[in-house]
């Protein structure tokens, strides 16, 4: 157990980075948005919009020779290769110390597969003779677990917010970028299909990682007994 008066104590079993609370609120809110506006725009679609058809004719432009990079890419949002980036990222962090941001890796890419496997039969958007496609489940997990890195490495570099903000923006453009391309790629999901996974990403890892910090600080301040709180 740890004191409540402890801040080090507290802020090594926190998810959420203290400086990045602003930061993590306005991805909640961008998530949100990329994640509803497209399901709504494209809801019953069984073919590609504009937008999918122009993005599409520049990834096909960018992706010769990259066809081994991108299924390399897309096995890491298999299930055999989401597990083992799960685990892979909660064993960093709890090498880190960092329990609680083992919990939001796990917990949030637990429930985007979930959420992007219920969404999928209620947007009832379709690719290649009628699979389910919107969002991608793919761009989702790889994302989540690209930002709970980003969040863990400003966390261990005690960053500030604007240091923070940068180094969560660079691993989720990095691995949530790779990832959205690769779809595109191989062509497994439209545009914004994959647009759609990336925001489901933003949206909940921030939620999970308030969750589980919420249930740390009502652990850390229960009261005992004899009125104090836990030591």
């Amino acid at each position: 157990m740890f004191s409540a008066g402890n801040p080090r104590a507290v802020r090594a079993r926190t998810a959420a980075v203290p400086a990045l609370t602003a930061t993590l609120r306005f991805s909640a809110a961008i998530g949100a948005l990329l994640l509803v506006v497209p399901a709504l725009v494209f809801a019953g679609d069984t073919g590609p919009g504009r937008i999918d058809r122009w993005v599409q004719q520049l990834v096909d432009g960018s992706a010769a020779g990259g066809w081994d990079l991108a299924h390399r890419v897309d096995w890491l949002g298999e299930p055999v290769g989401r597990t083992v980036m799960v685990l892979a990222v909660a064993a960093l962090c709890l090498v880190a110390k960092r329990p609680a941001l083992a919990a939001t890796a796990v917990v949030g890419i637990g429930a985007i597969s979930v959420l992007t496997t219920v969404l999928k039969p209620i947007v009832d958007r379709r690719i290649h003779d009628g699979f389910l496609s919107y969002p991608s489940g793919h761009a989702a997990v790889v994302t989540a677990a690209a930002m709970v890195v980003g969040l863990l490495l400003a966390d261990l570099l005690h960053a500030g917010a604007v240091t923070g903000t940068a180094i969560v923006l660079a691993t989720v453009v990095l691995g949530g970028g790779l990832t959205v391309w690769a779809q595109i790629a191989l062509t497994a999901h439209y545009p914004t299909d994959a647009l759609g996974g990336f925001g489901c990403a933003l949206l909940v890892v921030p939620l999970t990682a308030a969750a589980i910090d919420h249930l740390v600080r009502l652990r850390t301040v229960r009261p005992t007994r004899n009125g104090g709180t836990p030591a």
